[in-house]
């Protein structure tokens, strides 16, 4: 029987077929790495760029917050914003946190403690629970929805089923409560949403 030229090498050299798929699979391996560290840094930085976002995001009712006052436990809990924008807070009764940053309710809250109560009271407010966010027009599933940490106007449609066969798909309308009042604007499908926005997904015209 005729030997084949790979045989006929010694055991310990691969016959070249066999070093062509090596490589092969090694550039395959080292593709496969670069994409996954591609989307390992996508989804660290996303997340980072909507907590910046965050730190402007104003407090409105069905937020629900988590305020601390340390050595003071009994004016410590956790507090819902009402449908008028406040919270009822031991001490200090109605405080109005609607249209506030977490950074402005906690100082608020602080010196009013301080003025009447606490000498240099140490005080935190966090958010436990956001309130939702709303998606109309287009969408296969359209309402509110809970608001999750990251989300963008695509993980949005995403959740509410992705878009109707008609729908425009960019730009679409973002409804957002500012300082300055309502602003709307018309923004792409990677643009950052906050508690309570409001997108509107419009029909496109053919």
């Amino acid at each position: 029987m005729a030997m084949t030229d790979c045989a006929r090498q010694l055991p310990t050299m691969p016959c070249p077929a066999s070093r062509s798929g090596a490589r092969d699979a090694g550039r395959r391996l080292l593709g496969t790495l670069w994409l996954l560290a591609a989307l390992l840094l996508a989804v660290s930085a996303a997340p980072a760029v909507s907590a910046q976002a965050l730190d402007a995001y104003l407090l409105g009712p069905g937020d629900r917050l988590k305020v601390t006052v340390f050595g003071h436990p009994q004016e410590s809990g956790e507090f819902e914003v009402d449908s008028l924008g406040n919270v009822s807070y031991p001490l200090l009764g109605r405080v109005e946190a609607r249209g506030r940053t977490v950074a402005d309710l906690q100082d608020h809250i602080r010196q009013a403690l301080n003025k009447s109560y606490i000498v240099d009271p140490r005080v935190t407010v966090e958010i436990l629970n956001y309130r939702p966010f709303y998606i109309y027009g287009e969408v296969n599933r359209a309402g509110s929805y809970p608001y999750v940490v990251g989300l963008t106007v695509r993980r949005a449609v995403a959740i509410a089923g992705g878009f109707s066969r008609r729908a425009r798909q960019s730009p679409v309308l973002l409804v957002r409560e500012t300082t300055d009042g309502i602003a709307k604007s018309e923004v792409g499908i990677d643009v950052p949403v906050l508690p309570g926005d409001i997108i509107e997904v419009d029909r496109r015209l053919f």
